[in-house]
């Protein structure tokens, strides 16, 4: 009498290894782009956050905008202590008073663990999530800008950067805040600024996004979210919008849109 083999063959066992290895695939697949599409959705929610604080600021001070960079501003932390040169400098510390907290604003996907370093002061000065146009919107007032406002390089160049909303001719393209980095590593996400392609140099690399460059080739703008930044202009508005978009100079600075100059620079009168 013959007996039937029991258990599975070896091309049985070949086949569901294989067929499982393929479903784990896809499962750990749909699981990462399923998280990934939640923290796209945190920091789109974040960017409108903060540009209702940002605005909100405004509409108490007149219309006159929040320097992104001011040296002699007061600013208090969570405790009400007060803060000092650099950090107070930031824009962070100064704009809290206008958020309803600082966790899912400034900080969130992991970065919220800043609060709980040691100098947390400082870390969320430095590496809030989505960075500022200080130089073009605000006023970058700090020596380490590009183009630091003062009356004689006004006279110079005009009135580069915007201070109050009713300056601005398109606010709704011109940015406010971008998604920003401050590092190589994929953790080190985070820069209280960023810049433009373009001051009174060119300040991007040619070279397209590498994630692995320096942060500063594109102005500490981070392409994060499958090539597009989450960026929030003055009208209040969250657009995702990719690099060829962002290098686009009449999406930064008022000037360039007012004379319709793609590839413009701050120059003499």
């Amino acid at each position: 009498m013959n007996r039937q083999a029991s258990g599975f063959t070896l091309v049985e066992l070949i086949i569901t290894i294989a067929i499982t290895t393929i479903l784990t695939s896809l499962s750990v697949a749909g699981y990462k782009a399923a998280r990934e599409k939640a923290q796209l959705a945190t920091e789109v929610n974040a960017a409108r956050n903060l540009m209702s604080a940002y605005l909100g600021h405004a509409s108490d001070n007149h219309g006159r905008l929040l320097p992104g960079y001011k040296t002699d501003d007061t600013a208090t932390n969570l405790d009400g202590q007060p803060l000092y040169y650099p950090i107070n400098a930031r824009y962070p510390w100064r704009l809290i008073p206008d958020m309803p907290k600082v966790e899912g604003v400034l900080l969130y996907n992991g970065t919220e663990r800043a609060l709980e370093d040691e100098n947390s002061d400082y870390m969320v000065s430095v590496v809030p999530n989505l960075g500022i146009n200080a130089v073009y919107v605000g006023g970058h007032f700090g020596s380490g800008s590009p183009l630091r406002p003062s009356d004689r390089l006004i006279e110079t160049v005009g009135k580069y950067y915007v201070s109050r909303i009713s300056e601005s001719v398109q606010p709704d393209r011109l940015i406010v805040f971008a998604s920003a980095r401050h590092g190589n590593d994929r953790n080190e996400i985070g820069n209280f600024e960023v810049r433009a392609p373009n001051t009174i140099k060119r300040e991007w690399s040619s070279a397209a996004f590498e994630s692995n460059a320096s942060p500063s080739d594109h102005g500490f703008v981070d392409f994060r979210w499958n090539g597009k930044a989450v960026t929030a202009m003055l009208a209040g508005n969250v657009e995702l919008l990719d690099e060829e978009q962002l290098r686009d100079m009449r999406r930064w600075s008022n000037q360039a849109a007012r004379s319709n100059e793609r590839n413009f620079m701050v120059a003499p009168k």
